[in-house]
């Protein structure tokens, strides 16, 4: 019966926290609070070795299939692999930011999986325990989507501070780029596709290097979170819009600070430059589109008309229109208007939305424009598309379940990128 043991583990007074049997049944590995792991003969209870090293508790240890080595995973953030002929120490594999909760070996011996507080899971190589791929489950919603400008990537920042891109037509890893404490806000790839920039809660914009995904700078200087970011066409100037109610503007690659632009009344939530980079648009919480002449700085033209503030600015492809969406729940404008650059001639006002439109795209033959809303209220999370040349509401496209937070179209135009608070970017065939 199952009433004693028939062994007992005389020596082993420890918390033991897991434990796990070799695959031929002959021993058995026991993981303790004091970080020690411990094998053992199953037969007669004999301790054969003693694993130190981790420097908090073992959560976790298992044998590979073959019974050659065994893993264990600890609250000191690594994984350790032992030789369980000798208990020899073989390597630390350091990789995760949180305490490793779970470890294991696929059936062929091949891999290694361990699992984190970290929210990851990681997968290593046993032959040279090298990372092979980084799992995560995104951490909340997507608040900015950008296709790379040959297509091939999708970046998108998400609520737990990470910026992902992800291979547009499979074939290749999710890179997930840390670095940012706060949710990240907008994302904009640099026109020659070398950098990615993402605008952050934190109140700093950073620049990535799409090659390696590793940082290459920090910009500092917002006093608020910042909410956007955009790329010159010639990817020689960066800005930046923020809550503390400023646009910057950044020299690259030094990324020196050219210019603050003042003269919103309050948060700046979205920054665009236009097709020849004479000009930037800004759009504020105080309901206007500002022209600002670039280099410069000067303000060269306010489009007023919106009854609620100004949450996305988008040029047309040929730089002679610009559309602005906007909307509250105490006006309920909740509407896309397009202007006439030349003159800051209303043109056309897009309705259809029933919740606050977050983002605007046009496409790149410049026929299409699209946009995407929702709130907390959840009333409307669809993403609409429009005929720019009468204002014409096409297609409503729905499948969001939350706040449809941004949206950007392919450079091929052939499909749109939506991203949500409901953690999700959805890809949408346009057709053409």
């Amino acid at each position: 019966g199952w009433n004693d043991c028939g062994i007992r583990w005389r020596g082993d007074t420890r918390n033991v926290t897991s434990v796990a049997f070799s695959p031929d049944g002959s021993r058995l590995v026991s993981g303790g609070r004091d970080g020690i792991a411990q094998v053992w003969q199953v037969e007669d209870g004999t301790l054969l070795h003693t694993l130190e090293g981790h420097t908090g508790w073992v959560n976790s240890v298992a044998f590979s299939p073959d019974g050659l080595i065994l893993a264990s995973g600890s609250d000191d953030h690594t994984v350790r692999i032992w030789r369980v002929r000798n208990g020899g120490h073989l390597r630390t594999l350091k990789r995760h930011r949180g305490s490793v909760e779970c470890v294991g070996f696929s059936p062929d011996g091949l891999t290694v999986a361990s699992a984190s507080s970290d929210q990851t899971v990681q997968l290593w190589n046993v032959r040279d325990f090298r990372p092979l791929r980084t799992l995560r489950r995104p951490m909340g919603g997507v608040f900015g989507v950008a296709f790379s400008p040959d297509g091939q990537e999708l970046a998108a920042g998400f609520e737990d501070g990470t910026v992902q891109l992800f291979p547009q037509y499979g074939g290749g890893p999710v890179r997930v780029l840390e670095g940012h404490t706060q949710r990240v806000t907008g994302v904009a790839f640099s026109p020659d596709g070398r950098w990615v920039a993402s605008a952050s809660d934190d109140h700093t914009v950073q620049l990535w290097e799409v090659p390696d995904g590793s940082l290459a700078g920090t910009l500092e200087g917002h006093m608020s979170g910042v909410t956007s970011v955009a790329f010159s066409p010639n990817g020689a100037l960066l800005a930046s819009g923020a809550n503390d109610d400023t646009v910057r503007v950044w020299h690259l690659p030094d990324g020196a600070l050219l210019a603050v632009l003042e003269g919103h009344e309050t948060w700046v939530k979205s920054v665009a430059f236009s097709p020849d980079g004479t000009l930037l648009a800004s759009g504020s919480g105080d309901r206007t589109v500002r022209l600002w002449e670039m280099p410069g700085g000067t303000l060269w033209r306010t489009l007023e008309g919106h009854a609620s503030g100004v949450t996305s600015v988008a040029f047309s492809p040929d730089g002679a229109l610009l559309a602005s969406a906007a909307g509250s729940w105490s006006t309920k404008d909740y509407v896309v208007r397009l202007w006439r650059v030349a003159d800051g001639e209303l043109l056309h006002t897009l309705e259809g939305h029933a919740d606050i439109v977050t983002g605007v795209a046009f496409s790149p033959d410049g026929a299409l424009l699209a946009s995407v809303s929702g709130s907390q209220l959840g009333k409307d999370t669809t993403v609409r598309l429009w005929r720019v040349s009468d204002g014409m509401l096409l297609h409503t496209l729905r499948g969001h379940t939350l706040k449809a937070t941004c949206v950007a179209f392919a450079p091929d135009g052939r499909w749109l990128a939506s991203g949500g608070s409901d953690a999700t970017i959805r890809l949408w065939g346009v057709g053409g």
